[in-house]
């Protein structure tokens, strides 16, 4: 058998009506508090009175959602989650889709209906809207023998039919009728679709309907005498009784979700733990380190006295430190040497260093004399040589085709000056700094913090 919200609804509005009744003689305007740890509701009347809560779930306007307790447990006690779970299993049973959603986007009185219809699949029909600050409500059903109705008369029923019909929450109103009297331990009968005769200890109701709707109530004669009363009341007892066994059920299958979900987030931790020390560690990405007996008779690289290799592991003592760059600008740059051959224009447009040959062993004299060019041929000389020096490339970069600068000053202007080495640096850590802030913003929220709209 299936159902819709609206049907569950429709059960359990009056009845919900009359409870909410007496739940206001108990209240009045007195403050109230809740402990799930114990758990507790009181209220802070006189006396105080001390219900029993079972969170169904809460309201955020700020996240625009409903959220039942039950979507992760063992954040609260298992017997406080006990009737939401319970509207779970009964909406999985009739096909009730708002009851087994998670989540659910809201909507103008939907906190309302869900828990008028938890009502309806638990018993349990007194309820209270606590307000947790920040525009998030936690809707508590709450129960105790200090709510327990008194013997049903029609003139009492009357009234709370009267009063719930006022909300306009009902919609099939026979639905409504023939649940709140047999909840209520009357006994009802059906002339026909379009009437009902509800019977109490202390007379009779005539209820007519049209389109599912109440058209009219008269007071009637009683259709029963007090031994079908009897029945109806044992019957109503009984109904109570099966919701409770319900309840114990869901309490178990409450414990046990509980303990799984608790045991999976411990591994899910113990993995991420286990991750980070593995990325954390030293020397994880490295080679496994060989030991003194590995190297024996294996000969040194790197002697006493010189530095070693920038890829060795740290010092256990040592420091984080800061490490910052210069540019050498051209004020700073030494002047190159030049030749006394080259003229002082050649000197400023060559940038680059003069390859000199290396020292030849000295001729004798009589050699020297005999092979000693003349000056001007000495000069020629060295100006083809130098010529070549300009046209040779002196570096790597110049070997790729690069082109060399053409002024020490065009140089100079085409890199960035230390100020802005820094600020540069300090730009792509403020950048990445930012980018880790939006990134642990669109992270999926804890329980805690989406269940209370935080």
């Amino acid at each position: 058998m299936t159902k819709t919200l609206q049907d569950l609804i429709d059960e359990s509005i009056f009845i919900s009506t009359e409870y909410q009744a007496r739940l206001a003689e108990l209240s009045g305007n007195s403050d109230w508090s809740v402990d799930f740890s114990a758990p507790s509701f009181t209220l802070e009347s006189d006396p105080s009175v001390s219900l029993s809560p079972y969170l169904l779930g809460t309201e955020s306007e700020q996240r625009g959602s409903w959220i039942w307790s039950w979507q992760e447990l063992g954040h609260f006690p298992d017997v406080v989650v006990t009737s939401a779970v319970q509207a779970r299993e009964a909406g999985e049973h009739l096909g009730v889709q708002e009851l087994t959603t998670d989540e659910l986007v809201l909507s103008e009185g939907l906190a309302r209906r869900l828990t008028l219809a938890a009502k309806a699949v638990t018993g349990v029909f007194a309820h209270y809207p606590a307000v947790a600050g920040g525009g998030v409500r936690a809707w508590l059903l709450v129960d105790g023998p200090e709510l327990e109705l008194p013997e049903p008369t029609v003139n009492r029923m009357g009234r709370v039919m009267a009063e719930a019909l006022q909300t306009n929450t009902a919609v099939h109103h026979q639905r409504a009728v023939d649940s709140y009297a047999r909840l209520r331990g009357a006994h009802i009968s059906w002339d026909t679709e379009a009437c009902a005769v509800v019977t109490a200890t202390d007379g009779a109701l005539r209820l007519w309907f049209d389109e599912n709707k109440i058209s009219g109530i008269e007071p009637a004669e009683p259709a029963v005498g007090q031994r079908e009363l009897d029945r109806a009341a044992q019957e109503a007892d009984q109904h109570r009784q099966a919701l409770r066994d319900e309840a114990r059920r869901a309490l178990k299958i409450a414990q046990r979700e509980s303990e799984q979900q608790r045991q999976a987030r411990e591994e899910a931790e113990a993995q991420r733990v286990a991750a980070t020390e593995a990325a954390v560690a030293p020397g994880a990405e490295q080679q496994p380190a060989v030991s003194l007996e590995d190297t024996e008779g294996v000969e040194r690289t790197h002697p006493e006295g010189q530095d070693l290799p920038f890829d060795q592991e740290p010092r256990e003592n040592a420091e984080p430190g800061l490490v910052s760059t210069h540019v050498v600008t051209e004020e700073e740059a030494p002047e190159p040497a030049v030749s006394p051959q080259v003229s002082q224009d050649e000197a400023v447009t060559d940038t680059h260093p003069i390859v000199e040959k290396p020292a030849e062993s000295e001729p004798s004299e009589a050699q020297d004399e005999q092979d000693q060019p003349s000056a001007l041929e000495r000069l020629r000389a060295e100006q083809a040589q130098n010529e070549a020096a300009r046209v040779t490339p002196n570096s790597p970069h110049e070997a790729e085709g690069s082109e060399p600068a053409e002024t020490g000053s065009t140089a100079s202007s085409e890199l960035p000056s230390a100020g802005e080495e820094r600020v540069s640096a300090r730009s792509d850590v403020e950048t990445d700094e930012s980018q880790d802030q939006e990134d642990q913003g669109t992270k999926k929220k804890g329980f805690f913090s989406r269940f209370f709209g935080l």
